[in-house]
């Protein structure tokens, strides 16, 4: 059977904020993170993970509940 849950590496970029009277700020700094999508539906779902291994636990978690799921059905 085909997962269904699937981890995608998404683009973060973090913006640093600046309080007043500062004149320089840092600039943006680009990371990733990781996100479950499901793949009947494209959306993704819950909050995202900053390591890829939590993510694919979480990912493996849901697949196996939906699998089990599916035989009962």
């Amino acid at each position: 059977m085909e997962d269904i849950f699937v981890v995608k590496r998404c683009n973060k970029i973090i913006i640093h904020g600046r309080r007043a009277g500062e004149t320089g700020h840092p600039p943006p700094d680009a990371t990733v993170w990781y996100r479950i999508a499901d793949t009947r539906t494209q959306d993704f779902i819950g909050d995202g993970f900053d390591v890829e291994a939590d993510a694919r636990h979480e990912c493996q978690r849901l697949n196996s509940t939906s699998q089990v799921l599916a035989r009962q059905g």
